[in-house]
């Protein structure tokens, strides 16, 4: 092979080579509008991943687990970033944070007809609650016994527990987008009795390991942010998903 022939051939494969992979942990389950499981359809975190990917030349491995693994796998170093928001962290390890994605507000749900009570007056419901999710308002009340903790692997499954009239005594915490969308695939979820004031608010956020590669993604990912924010772009995308 001669040199001339050589070295288009490198020229030409060195941008595949320099292409750096980021690990990405995301639920096994739809979190609309914010993430859907299936290939088929995207959700707002998909595509920004997507068009971060795409702008910097990052290839991104997807991981798709339940909550609770993607934290672990996180801490284990077998991946790079996964969702998350600084105000849901318990834990005591550091990270490195992306900028805010969308407001998540929780709200109270429960079967057409009910009365929500104030938090204050929840003692003997059982709160149905996402599995591994972290509910500040209520983690005292879980402690206590006051009221029961009853986990699902994702809203849909919380908003089907519902539909049984029989449980009054049932309330469901999930954020005001999620059912929202819900909503308006399901006429039947359009009947529950919503409450008006919301019990969280957080922002979502990206949670990217703490080392080297961690810092350089979570700040080429926030420039890629306020890049959008600026332009105006990201309004843009975020109407598609309301």
């Amino acid at each position: 092979m001669s040199r001339v022939v050589v070295f288009l051939f490198l020229l030409f494969i060195a941008p595949l080579v320099r292409a750096e992979t980021l690990r990405v942990a995301l639920y096994d389950t739809d979190y609309p509008p914010y993430h859907f499981a299936s290939e088929k359809q995207k959700g707002l975190v998909d595509e920004l991943l997507e068009r971060f990917a795409e702008k910097y030349k990052v290839q991104i491995s997807y991981i798709l687990v339940p909550e609770v693994r993607s934290q672990h796998l996180l801490d284990e170093g077998k991946v790079d970033v996964r969702l998350e928001s600084e105000q849901w962290y318990r834990g005591e390890n550091h990270y490195y944070w992306s900028d805010m994605i969308a407001v998540v507000e929780d709200v109270l749900v429960m079967p057409n007809g009910c009365h929500i009570p104030s938090l204050d007056k929840l003692n003997g419901f059982a709160v149905l609650t996402r599995f591994g999710y972290t509910y500040p308002q209520f983690e005292a009340l879980f402690a206590s016994g006051k009221v029961h903790r009853e986990d699902f692997y994702s809203e849909l499954d919380m908003l089907n527990a519902l539909l049984d009239q029989k449980q009054n005594q049932r309330v469901a915490v999930i954020a005001k987008n999620t059912l929202q969308w819900y909503a308006a695939q399901n006429d039947a979820f359009q009947k529950f009795t919503v409450s008006d004031y919301n019990v969280g608010k957080a922002p979502m956020q990206l949670q990217f390991i703490y080392n080297e590669k961690g810092k350089r993604m979570s700040e080429k990912f926030n420039d890629f942010m306020k890049s959008l924010k600026s332009s105006g772009e990201f309004a843009k995308i975020v109407s598609n998903y309301q």
